[in-house]
Protein backbone atom coordinates (compact mmCIF):
# COMPACT_ATOMS: atom_id res chain seq x y z
CA UNK A 1 0.00 0.00 0.00
CA UNK A 2 1.40 3.37 -0.60
CA UNK A 3 1.48 5.65 2.05
CA UNK A 4 -0.28 8.91 1.81
CA UNK A 5 -1.20 12.14 3.25
CA UNK A 6 -4.18 14.16 3.23
CA UNK A 7 -3.53 17.85 4.18
CA UNK A 8 -5.79 20.40 5.05
CA UNK A 9 -4.65 24.00 5.62
CA UNK A 10 -7.26 26.12 7.22
CA UNK A 11 -8.53 29.12 9.68
CA UNK A 12 -10.84 29.84 12.30
CA UNK A 13 -13.57 33.05 11.49
CA UNK A 14 -12.26 35.27 13.72
CA UNK A 15 -14.45 35.21 17.31
CA UNK A 16 -15.19 31.63 16.45
CA UNK A 17 -11.97 30.32 17.57
CA UNK A 18 -12.62 27.98 20.51
CA UNK A 19 -15.76 26.90 18.06
CA UNK A 20 -13.56 25.99 15.87
CA UNK A 21 -10.63 23.77 17.72
CA UNK A 22 -13.89 22.33 19.70
CA UNK A 23 -14.99 20.95 16.31
CA UNK A 24 -11.81 19.92 14.85
CA UNK A 25 -10.39 18.25 17.57
CA UNK A 26 -13.54 16.67 19.04
CA UNK A 27 -15.32 15.90 15.98
CA UNK A 28 -13.81 16.08 12.51
CA UNK A 29 -10.45 14.40 13.62
CA UNK A 30 -12.23 11.32 15.35
CA UNK A 31 -14.92 11.44 12.41
CA UNK A 32 -12.62 11.26 9.78
CA UNK A 33 -9.69 8.74 11.41
CA UNK A 34 -12.26 5.75 12.14
CA UNK A 35 -15.15 6.59 9.68
CA UNK A 36 -12.61 5.86 6.60
CA UNK A 37 -9.78 4.02 8.41
CA UNK A 38 -7.11 6.45 8.45
CA UNK A 39 -3.50 5.18 9.92
CA UNK A 40 -3.90 8.79 11.87
CA UNK A 41 -4.12 12.54 11.99
CA UNK A 42 -2.55 15.43 14.13
CA UNK A 43 -3.18 19.28 13.76
CA UNK A 44 -0.40 21.93 14.05
CA UNK A 45 -0.25 25.90 14.28
CA UNK A 46 1.73 27.79 12.08
CA UNK A 47 4.82 29.59 15.42
CA UNK A 48 6.78 31.05 12.31
CA UNK A 49 6.68 31.25 8.54
CA UNK A 50 9.57 31.06 6.14
CA UNK A 51 8.45 31.84 2.53
CA UNK A 52 4.97 31.86 0.61
CA UNK A 53 2.36 33.72 1.07
CA UNK A 54 -0.46 31.33 2.75
CA UNK A 55 -2.99 33.26 5.51
CA UNK A 56 -3.89 29.88 7.26
CA UNK A 57 -2.76 29.30 10.68
CA UNK A 58 -3.23 25.90 11.47
CA UNK A 59 -2.44 22.45 10.14
CA UNK A 60 -4.30 19.01 10.04
CA UNK A 61 -2.41 16.15 8.35
CA UNK A 62 -4.13 12.70 7.78
CA UNK A 63 -1.83 9.81 7.50
CA UNK A 64 -3.44 7.07 4.75
CA UNK A 65 -2.57 3.84 3.11
CA UNK A 66 -4.43 3.46 -0.77
CA UNK A 67 -3.06 1.90 -3.48
CA UNK A 68 -5.88 4.45 -5.13
CA UNK A 69 -5.51 7.74 -4.13
CA UNK A 70 -8.39 8.64 -6.47
CA UNK A 71 -10.65 6.18 -4.91
CA UNK A 72 -10.29 7.22 -1.70
CA UNK A 73 -10.90 10.66 -2.20
CA UNK A 74 -13.97 9.60 -3.69
CA UNK A 75 -15.00 7.47 -0.61
CA UNK A 76 -14.09 10.42 1.32
CA UNK A 77 -16.88 12.81 -0.67
CA UNK A 78 -19.30 9.44 -0.61
CA UNK A 79 -18.78 9.86 3.18
CA UNK A 80 -19.39 13.15 3.63
CA UNK A 81 -22.17 12.71 1.59
CA UNK A 82 -23.88 10.52 3.61
CA UNK A 83 -23.54 12.20 6.82
CA UNK A 84 -20.51 10.33 8.11
CA UNK A 85 -18.62 14.16 9.06
CA UNK A 86 -20.08 16.59 10.76
CA UNK A 87 -19.61 20.12 8.87
CA UNK A 88 -17.93 22.86 10.89
CA UNK A 89 -18.94 25.91 11.15
CA UNK A 90 -16.40 27.96 12.36
CA UNK A 91 -13.70 27.55 9.49
CA UNK A 92 -13.29 30.21 6.99
CA UNK A 93 -13.93 28.57 4.10
CA UNK A 94 -12.51 31.24 1.73
CA UNK A 95 -9.30 30.72 3.20
CA UNK A 96 -8.67 26.99 3.57
CA UNK A 97 -7.41 24.32 1.14
CA UNK A 98 -6.69 20.61 1.08
CA UNK A 99 -4.48 18.37 -0.65
CA UNK A 100 -3.35 14.58 -1.09
CA UNK A 101 -0.33 13.55 -1.29
CA UNK A 102 1.46 9.50 -2.15
CA UNK A 103 4.65 9.15 -0.88
CA UNK A 104 7.67 9.17 -3.65
CA UNK A 105 10.79 7.96 -1.53
CA UNK A 106 12.16 6.26 1.41
CA UNK A 107 12.00 8.21 4.33
CA UNK A 108 14.81 9.66 5.96
CA UNK A 109 15.83 9.29 10.06
CA UNK A 110 19.19 10.38 11.26
CA UNK A 111 21.62 8.10 11.71
CA UNK A 112 22.05 6.29 14.91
Amino acid sequence: MAHCKLIALTTPIAGKEQEYHDWYNNVHIPEIVNGLGLQGAQRYELVAKMIGADTNTFLAIYDVETDDPDGFMGRMGAFAQSGGMTPGTATDQAAGYSSFFKAIGDRYEPAA
